[in-house]
């Protein structure tokens, strides 16, 4: 116990002495996902779908040349699927998460024509998501002959763990879903300074999902006998931009007074 306070002093000590920036964060992503069984891209291929994400960025100088950067995000990925044997098949699905993307990345210095330096990273870390639902629309040969939706798609929302018999007809229900997620983040990015203690941070990450959405069940529909796939990983393109403030206060403030004691004399 003695043991763990000192580790867990040591480590806010750490975190209060370091460089730490904070911002929001926001951009675009491009997502897909990649089937566990080759044999299903005999009946189906996927495209990607465009997606977006929000939420906050931490920056943290860790060394010289080290930052571990981290985000609390709120990301929509997804997938369209088209059917190879049933050709009237379509599925586009959006999958809404919150993400905990993690890069630990060494930082190089570049310069522009005009003179002006800026940094580049390269990085590597886990990324750990949590499935919190989704929606999508539907159609295939089965619609096709119901008199109810042979003109429109099935408009659907994502349910999870529902029993047979429970689930709505607009409903695509996964019994046994796999709702944390993990991956793995390969990134690269640019910062510029601005201004005195701020960063821009523009960051492109992909993103190699290690997690199923689902290990043991598919996703049902009432109106049909087709099941979504879900023996598959989350793959994806991440282009973000973060605009970060230095949380160092005190040396903020000694910058200030510094200014203001020149002026003085």
């Amino acid at each position: 116990m003695k043991a763990q306070l000192i580790l867990l002093v040591s480590l806010s000590s750490m975190i209060c002495q370091a460089q730490v920036y904070v911002g929001p964060i926001a951009g675009g992503q491009l997502s897909w996902t990649k089937f566990d069984n080759d044999d299903f891209y005999n009946a189906y291929s996927i495209t990607p779908v465009w997606g977006y994400h929000a939420g906050t960025n931490i920056s943290l100088k860790v060394r010289n040349r080290f930052f571990l950067h981290t985000s609390f995000l709120y990301s929509v990925k997804g997938r369209a699927i088209k059917g190879m044997e049933d050709v009237l098949l379509r599925n586009k699905a959006r999958y809404n998460f919150i993400e905990v993307p993690v890069v630990y990345a060494v930082d190089f210095r570049g310069r522009l024509p005009s003179g002006k330096e800026f940094k580049y990273y390269l990085g590597l870390g886990p990324n750990v998501s949590y499935w919190l639902g989704g929606k999508g629309k539907l159609y295939n040969s089965d619609l096709e002959e119901n008199a109810e939706y042979a003109a429109r798609d099935l408009e659907y929302k994502i349910v999870f763990y529902k029993q047979a018999g429970q689930a709505n007809a607009n409903e695509m229900n996964v019994s046994e879903p796999n709702r944390v997620q993990l991956g793995l983040n390969v990134a690269a990015g640019v910062a510029f300074e601005p201004q005195a203690n701020r960063r821009l941070l523009i960051l492109l990450r992909y993103e190699l999902g290690h997690s199923f959405l689902s290990r043991s069940s598919n996703g049902t529909f009432i109106p049909t006998y087709y099941t979504d796939v879900l023996q598959s990983r989350n793959k994806g393109i991440r282009l973000s931009v973060s605009y970060m403030v230095d949380l160092r206060t005190q040396d903020r403030k000694k910058g200030k007074s510094t200014i203001r004691e020149n002026r003085m004399k």
